[in-house]
C-alpha cells in the first residue's frame, strides 16, 4: 500500500502537503471509546471514536469530515495508531486507512474545540456517514 499508511514508491504520498499525514507519537489512547480528555480544560481535547461504518473511513465520510472541520478555527487531527492526519485534508484522512470497527483518536485544539469535537465525532461515529446534524 502506498501513501501515509505505509509502502514505498511514488503515489499519493507525493501529492500530500508536508505534515498532512505524518507518523508521529500518538496521543494517549487509553480512554475507552467515546471518552474525552483535556488537561484541566487546557490543551487539546481528544475523543476515541470507533469507526462503525461497514466501509470504514471512506471518501464520502472523509469529504464531509474535512469540509465540516474547515468551518472551525481550531486545529483538527485524526490519529489511526501512530499515524496522524490533518482533519481538514480529505486525502490525508483517506490515507489513514481506518477500517471498519477500528478506533481512531480525534484531537482538536483551539477556541471552538468543544463544538468541533461534537460535530466531527458525530460524523466519524455515524454508521452511514450521513446521519448527523451540524
Amino acid at each position: 500500500m502506498i501513501g501515509c499508511a505505509g509502502g514505498d514508491g511514488p503515489g499519493p504520498r507525493d501529492v500530500l502537503p508536508p505534515g498532512a499525514c505524518t507518523p508521529a507519537v500518538p496521543p494517549d489512547t487509553n480512554p475507552p471509546s467515546g471518552a474525552e480528555t483535556a488537561a484541566g480544560g487546557s490543551g487539546p481535547l481528544r475523543r476515541v471514536i470507533r469507526i462503525v461504518n461497514p466501509l470504514g473511513l471512506h471518501q464520502r465520510i472523509a469529504d464531509r469530515f474535512s469540509r465540516t472541520a474547515r468551518k472551525f478555527s481550531c486545529a483538527v487531527s485524526v490519529w489511526n495508531g501512530s499515524t496522524r492526519a490533518d482533519g481538514k485534508d480529505i486525502w490525508a484522512l483517506i490515507m489513514l486507512v481506518a477500517l471498519p470497527d477500528s478506533e481512531v483518536v480525534l484531537e482538536v485544539d483551539g477556541a471552538d474545540a468543544a463544538h468541533a469535537a461534537e460535530a466531527l465525532a458525530a460524523i466519524l461515529a455515524s454508521p452511514g456517514g450521513e446521519d448527523y446534524t451540524i
